[in-house]
């Protein structure tokens, strides 16, 4: 069988949706070879080494052809070239016109979190998504929602048939799994400058993350908590550092460190006694499960798509209350056995994330 994708942000998005799309491309070729996978890249870069994998291969447009324009408009002619039995969009959209070709069109719907949360998002996007996505949903055989809350809130606000929709869980990369040796973490210790003990909050430093309630809980704590943001910050992050030129606790325990590689990340989430996660809303929350995978509890909200990501294996709190975050971060900080009984509900949970289950789910949806 031949498997196209829309692989844009698989070599081109160094997070979130690549991650996403690089993790399900690979789980395929690596439990299903026999297939042909493959992706359709509207500009060359060398982000993604594919060579591991004889069954994927990379398709680019023709020099005389607008990169842009072969990925939103040549769907037809895709499948037709490479007589492609099936036509997966990994995020969020399908190319226009696709919807009369003979491949089946399955796409992967990430979040609908323009359409709740409006303010995150200028118009000009919240109109260009909105169209996409209604395309992606009228052309697509198969939704892929990639949580019960995305799938909740396609129905909600596209009014589509709750039968056209399937839930199938992402996972997180491998690397997180793998146990680092002390030596790894000492040599991160001296390079990011860090303390002896800290917990750690990984995702783009941003308003729908919630930054700063963790700096609100930690002005409420009578101890000094070392705190370490990782990820790419936007301007959101001016009203943290204000926020924190304000307080001299502040000051010496919060650190942000951007540009940290894959492998750092999972061992700044090894090294840190919790993470703590209170976005306001996600479409899965893949840190909650990359610090589980890494064996690191984590403190996130209880409300949306998190208990999905998090099983029994997480704390929840009510994030917008910022006494009730507190709460939680500082009972963590000094209760070991409240540690490792999160820690111990950690396997059971992780099983709703084998790979080959995964994958096997996908391609029940490509072959019936």
């Amino acid at each position: 069988m031949n498997i196209g994708f829309d692989a844009k942000r698989a070599f081109h998005n160094a997070s979130g949706l690549g991650n996403y799309s690089r993790f399900l491309i690979r789980i395929l070729a690596e439990h299903f070879p026999e297939h042909n996978y493959l992706l359709f890249n509207p500009k060359e870069n060398n982000r993604w080494n594919i060579a591991a994998h004889s069954s994927v291969q990379e398709i680019n447009p023709t020099k005389k052809t607008i990169g842009s324009l072969w990925r939103s408009f040549y769907g037809n002619k895709k499948v037709d070239q490479h007589n492609l039995q099936v036509y997966h969009g990994l995020s969020n959209e399908l190319p226009f016109g696709i919807g009369k070709s003979k491949a089946k069109k399955v796409v992967t719907i990430h979040d609908v979190i323009f359409k709740r949360y409006p303010q995150f998002y200028n118009s000009a996007d919240r109109l260009i998504y909105d169209k996409k996505y209604k395309h992606a949903l009228s052309a697509a055989d198969t939704i892929v929602a990639i949580s019960e809350t995305t799938k909740e809130d396609i129905v909600a606000f596209y009014n589509v048939s709750p039968d056209k929709i399937k839930v199938v869980y992402q996972g997180c990369d491998p690397l997180f799994y793998l146990k680092q040796t002390e030596k790894e973490f000492e040599a991160i210790k001296v390079k990011f400058h860090l303390p002896e003990n800290f917990i750690v909050c990984v995702g783009t430093v941003e308003d729908r993350k919630n930054g700063m309630q963790i700096l609100n809980a930690l002005e409420k704590i009578n101890s000094d908590i070392p705190i370490v943001f990782i990820g790419k910050a936007n301007k959101y992050k001016q009203l943290l550092d204000k926020k924190i030129a304000q307080s001299d606790r502040l000051k010496k325990n919060v650190l942000f460190i951007e540009g940290a590689s894959n492998e750092e990340v999972a061992a700044l989430y090894q090294m840190a006694k919790f993470s703590v996660y209170p976005s306001v809303f996600e479409g899965f929350g893949i840190p909650v499960l990359e610090s589980i995978a890494s064996g690191t509890p984590v403190i996130t909200n209880e409300n949306g798509c998190f208990k999905e990501a998090g099983g029994k294996a997480a704390c929840y709190v009510d994030t917008k209350n910022a006494n009730e975050l507190a709460r939680a971060i500082n009972n963590l900080w000094l209760n070991d056995d409240q540690l490792q009984d999160l820690k111990s509900r950690s396997t059971e949970h992780l099983a709703n994330f084998n790979e080959g289950y995964l994958a096997a789910q996908i391609m029940d949806i490509y072959t019936i």
